[in-house]
């Protein structure tokens, strides 16, 4: 399995989520999310019924438990997501898409840093003036 196909459920391909789609365990120890387990269940009487789609064991329930309390989460997934959203944060301020924050502060420029911006500035006003030169030709 890739490392994705680990953080998704195989029936619906939805990737695993801590609300909607909670990878729940079934008694066999398939994992699938939490909605498409729901759609799975079957209420005979007093007992839900699902019938794994891997193996076809059937996994057997009080109806009157709901699923989030009748089936385990999955931790390792769970745990996975979890280090998997820390990366994502980490890696979105590494790459600067938070930059336009630290760009509206104002910054305060030491005189060896003023002293190279000037000469910046004369070099590219000599580009500058080339320029409207050419196009004025």
């Amino acid at each position: 399995m890739s490392p994705n196909e680990d953080l998704e459920c195989v029936v619906c391909f939805h990737h695993y989520s801590r609300r909607q789609r909670v990878p729940r365990l079934l008694h066999c120890g398939h994992t699938f999310c939490a909605t498409c387990l729901e759609k799975l269940s079957n209420v005979d009487g007093v007992i839900r019924t699902i019938c794994c789609p891997l193996c076809r064991w059937i996994t057997c329930t009080r109806a009157s438990l709901t699923l989030p309390g009748a089936l385990w989460v999955n931790t390792e997934i769970w745990d996975q997501m979890q280090e998997k959203e820390q990366k994502r944060t980490r890696a979105k301020e590494d790459s600067g898409e938070d930059m336009d924050k630290r760009l509206i502060r104002p910054m305060a420029l030491d005189s060896n840093q003023i002293a190279l911006k000037s000469t910046f500035q004369k070099m590219f006003n000599c580009i500058t003036v080339q320029e409207q030169h050419l196009q004025a030709c």
